[in-house]
């Protein structure tokens, strides 16, 4: 396994490599890097780089390196880095750690009390942000202040709490180069959230243990295994479908969970709640006036809460059992439940009188192992009967969309490119840090490791996230795209599941060989980007102008070039875009950068592409086609054959899928279904005269045709919607 020491050399050799790529700074490429893990990780969304040093009117030194606005929880996050290199004093003392704190306190405070961004030259986005938090500082609910650093922390102080700008509390985080490793091993993939009631002030929170259950059989579908190539996971025997967990019921005051959500955020919202809350995350009036107004009749009204956690404390008191700590608690569902009691307090007039004492809200909380809540969760928020149910196919990353990608990416090797004796492989990755994971198995400048890297290098890998966003471009969607991770891969994942559900053939090797071709022309598009003079200058909008660029291009093709295509094969047999793209791109960002800060309807350029009226008006609009560039569509017709050709293997395979279920599962499996539904009346004389012929096929050797074999995992797909085990 990878030590702490290796993993910080590791990293500088990414980050050397990406500066002289990109002919940019090693500190710029050092936080675009440790934002990434930390997104990842779901510590916030979606990061915007804005670079900005300067002086205060009373000469005090500002800066900040970027931001996250937080819809879910209305926080502002504020980044500043401090790059050591691997030559350079390898810890930062507590003076640094104040000194970098303090410069983007000064900058929040200046940019807040006074006009600064009249006065700002360089980053347009930082120029943004200061105007952002002039106008609107006042909806911002805290600051979370971000330091990320390569060196290593010597103060073991992770966060620090408690200052204030004002009103409001400042939340301190150190993240050095030990957490950031911590949390690229954290199997979870998330930092861990430990909560102690009694450091917050309280007794604990009144419960009673429902159930405890141990290695109990759940309805959690288990994938039949075939032989492929996917890397798996350490397995320890247990099938996946045995769970342990012990469920309490709890009454939680709501002054309680009002001080959790404005000590801990969207942290506490599982990733769908809080795609939820962003996307339809409108304050619900009547919980509001319910908690102003009745708050006594708030525990008779409200459904409550359901959450998990992985571990918790209890204490039994001279009023009862209450629970003490709570680690890793993640709300599944009533996420607005918490959301509008903080809300009602924070947006409560200076006369307003909101009492929390008489409110209490009902919480069920099951305690699970990390490795079974990717599982469960999802089960928890389909049957909740939550007043705001979250669909349970938000959790997205098990759909079988995903698994095919993912067979598709270890299975379907590069063609050679640049005289490489050993084939390399695109990685996708289907859940997250999975290609993290993969590396941390081996040691340091281990042959194991250079082999992995070999096969899968890192610049080859894509996130479930990434995908969704180069279709969503590919579909035209730039403004879904430029409004973040949530209410994209929300809008991905509705119409992925209603493809799938009408012909999921289309989902074959030549859907998966454009979506490389897709991160191919992404990632050069970047490229490009980075290497042009105004980008140097300002940089700003990167992210902005490559998703307007290529949904300007594909949309100019879809409506103006019917029967024509990019030329995708050839991307991917190249494994590089063509001179032709590259230099329709070349002409493409520049005019889309004079675009999208030009006149506008929305002062803050990036809050601008989120709109609709953004992306309708880009498509009014004139843009430079090359010629050169036109003439290498290629026709839809000359690829029909290759299309066809994918989605006939495609059906062969999903039939010869079918045929291997049957088998795996065994004639028991059948003849338990077979009675069930017979019971029940669900089955048609057809379909019980082909499982009877499968629960007999070991005897008389006759097996079912793909045709037959198509009938019965129908039938068996309708029987588990009406209620019958997985598993017998």
């Amino acid at each position: 396994m990878m030590r702490v020491e290796n993993y910080r050399e590791l990293v500088h050799e990414d980050i050397e490599l990406a500066a002289n790529a990109s002919d940019s700074s090693l500190q710029d490429e050092f936080i675009l890097y440790a934002t990434g893990i930390l997104a990842n990780g779901e510590e916030f969304d979606d990061f915007t780089e804005c670079h900005y040093e300067g002086v205060t009117r009373r000469n005090g030194r500002m800066a900040i390196d970027g931001y996250s606005k937080d819809e879910a929880d209305g926080s502002m996050c504020l980044f500043i880095s401090d790059y050591h290199g691997p030559d350079k004093d390898d810890s930062i003392m507590s003076e640094d750690i104040n000194s970098l704190f303090r410069k983007l306190r000064l900058f929040v405070e200046e940019a807040t009390k006074h006009e600064l961004y009249y006065d700002m030259q360089g980053s347009d986005a930082a120029i943004d942000l200061a105007r952002d938090l002039f106008y609107d500082s006042e909806s911002i609910t805290k600051y979370r202040f971000y330091l990320l650093t390569d060196a290593y922390n010597k103060q073991r102080s992770k966060t620090i709490k408690d200052d204030k700008i004002g009103e409001k509390t400042v939340e301190l985080n150190v993240w050095d180069i030990t957490r950031l490793f911590d949390l690229v091993c954290s199997k979870a993939q998330k930092e861990s959230v430990e909560i102690d009631l009694l450091d917050l002030g309280y007794k604990g929170i009144p419960c009673v243990k429902a159930v405890e259950y141990e290695n109990v059989e759940a309805d959690i579908e288990i994938p039949v295994k075939y032989d492929t190539e996917l890397e798996t996971e350490e397995d320890d025997g247990t099938p996946e479908n045995i769970v342990s967990y012990t469920s309490y019921l709890a009454v939680v005051p709501g002054q309680v969970l009002n001080d959790l959500y404005l000590e801990y955020g969207s942290k506490l919202l599982e990733g769908n709640v809080r795609s939820f809350l962003s996307v339809r995350g409108k304050v619900n009036k009547s919980i509001q006036s319910t908690i102003k107004n009745y708050p006594e009749m708030f525990f008779a009204y409200n459904n409550g809460i359901a959450a998990t956690a992985t571990d918790i404390e209890t204490e039994m008191t001279s009023e009862g059992l209450v629970i003490t700590r709570i680690k890793d608690l993640q709300i599944v569902n009533g996420g607005q439940t918490t959301a509008s009691i903080a809300n009602t307090l924070l947006t409560a007039k200076k006369n307003e009188n909101v009492d929390l004492s008489k409110l209490f809200v009902p919480m069920k909380i099951s305690v699970l192992e990390h490795s079974m809540a990717e599982k469960i969760i999802p089960k928890i928020s389909e049957y909740s009967n939550s007043q705001n149910k979250v669909d349970a196919s938000d959790f997205f990353s098990n759909h079988p969309f995903h698994i095919r990608m993912e067979e598709y990416s270890r299975k379907t090797p590069i063609p050679s490119v640049g005289g490489n004796q050993f084939q390399q492989y695109w990685f996708y990755e289907r859940t997250r840090g999975q290609y993290n994971q993969g590396k941390m198995k081996f040691g340091a400048k281990s042959s194991q490791l250079k082999q992995y890297t070999d096969r899968y290098p890192e610049k080859m890998v894509i996130t479930m996230l990434d995908l969704a966003k180069y279709m969503e471009l590919f579909e035209c969607a730039p403004d879904v795209v430029s409004k973040g991770k949530q209410k994209m891969l929300q809008k991905f994942a509705d119409e992925i599941k209603s493809s799938w559900q009408k012909n999921n053939d289309d989902f074959n090797a030549f859907y998966y060989k454009r979506v490389v071709a897709l991160a191919i022309i992404y990632k050069c598009t970047d490229q490009i980007i980075k290497e042009t003079e105004w980008y140097k200058e300002k940089r700003s909008y990167k992210a902005n102008v490559i998703a307007y660029t290529l949904s300007l291009i594909f949309y100019y093709i879809h409506h103006n070039k019917k029967g024509y295509e990019l030329d995708f094969d050839k991307i991917w047999n190249m494994q590089d875009i063509y001179e032709e793209l590259e230099d329709q791109i070349k002409v493409l960002t520049k005019e889309v950068y004079y675009f999208i800060t030009g006149p506008r309807e929305t002062e803050n350029v990036t809050e601008w592409c989120k709109k609709e009226a953004c992306w309708s008006r880009a498509k009014s609009r004139v843009w430079t086609f090359n010629d050169p560039f036109l003439y290498t569509l290629v026709s839809k017709s000359t690829i029909e054959d290759e299309v066809n050709e994918e989605k006939a293997t495609r059906k062969v395979a999903n039939e010869v899928d079918s045929l291997k279920e049957i088998f795996t599962r065994g004639s028991d499996y059948w003849k338990h279904m077979m009675e069930w539904g017979n019971q029940r009346g669900l089955l048609s004389e057809k379909e019980v005269s082909i499982l009877k012929m499968i629960i007999n096929m070991n005897y008389t050797g006759r097996i079912p045709t793909e045709k037959q074999a198509k009938v019965v995992m129908g039938a068996r797909k309708r029987m588990i919607q009406e209620g019958m085990p997985l598993q017998f």
